[in-house]
This record gives C-alpha cells, structure tokens and sequence, in this order.
C-alpha cells in the first residue's frame, strides 16, 4: 500500500512538473538550461505592427534589435547567493539585469549600437528595456503605457551577431 501511495504521488509530481515545463518553454528567452542563463545571450527583433515570423535579420524595413549580453560577473555572483538563499529561506527569485546592445534600423540605415541595461523579470514574464517592456508570454513589444506597439521575435543568435558586426562596423 505505502508503494502504490508513493508511486501515485510521483506520478501526480511528474504531472505537475511537465505541465511547468511546457509553460516555461513557451516564454520569450527560455532555454534549455531553464531560466534565461547568466552565460546565455540572444537576439530580439522588434517591430511595430501585427505579429509576423523572422529566423533572420531582414534585409530591409524599420525595427529594433536587443542583442541581450551575458550577465555582468557580479551579477553572475548575485545569481548564486539568490539560489543559495531560495534554498534556505524560500526566497523567490524575481528577475536579473544584465547588459543589451540596442541598434534601430530606421528606412534601412543602422544605428551604433547603444548599451543600456535589460531588465528581465520571471513574474510578470516581462523584459524591461529603456522606455519598452517586451511580454515574454505572447511576445508582445509595449511602450511604459502599456500600449502595445508591435511584437518581438528570438532571432538565431551567432548569424545574428556576425549580421550585426558586419552593417555597424
């Protein structure tokens, strides 16, 4: 009886645990290593408008590019206290910042990249950049009103970054 107990309540665990999993798969910067990694960077397009679907950086139009960078080392350190805490405590990890590289492509002529700091928060599922909030559940690109302006998209990030080097060097 105490096995089939313990096997039914691990059943209902590995339940629950996949359903978090597929929930979490879904947000905007989710990676195979969980939460968006200190060591981890990416590339988001933004663009205004209805929602499309970009696996590169086009050759034309009007958007925006966060090139989302690795976190800074003491921000890494801050990443290992916040897990030893949570451990201890039942502290609840809110989010990071780590840096961004920001460049607008405006009537196909490319900014210098800006750096500012990106804000990445797990609940709400939000990104916090400058004046902007990327959803990270329905990938929605949003003024600080809240206004939506258009939607985001993870660009694949190595073509992305050499893309990149070439048009603002």
């Amino acid at each position: 009886m105490k096995k089939l107990i313990f096997t039914i309540l691990i059943l209902l665990s590995l339940e629950v645990s996949s359903q978090n999993s597929v929930i979490q798969e879904e947000l905007l910067l989710y990676s195979q290593f969980g939460e968006f990694c200190t060591m981890c960077e990416a590339v988001l397009l933004c663009e205004e408008g209805e929602e499309k679907s970009y696996n590169f950086i086009p050759n034309q139009g009007n958007f925006t590019l966060y090139h989302l960078r690795t976190r800074t080392f003491l921000s890494q350190i801050s990443t290992i206290w916040e897990f030893f805490i949570k451990n201890f405590d039942g502290y609840e990890i809110k989010g990071h910042k780590r840096p961004v590289n920001i460049i607008t492509i405006d009537s196909n002529q490319w900014s210098k990249s800006m750096t500012s700091d990106a804000e990445i928060s797990i609940d709400p599922g939000l990104i916090y950049i400058e004046d902007r909030m990327i959803n990270r559940v329905n990938n929605e690109w949003m003024n600080n009103a809240n206004e939506s302006i258009g939607f985001c998209y993870r660009l694949p990030l190595w073509a992305s970054i050499e893309e990149i080097e070439k048009k603002t060097n």
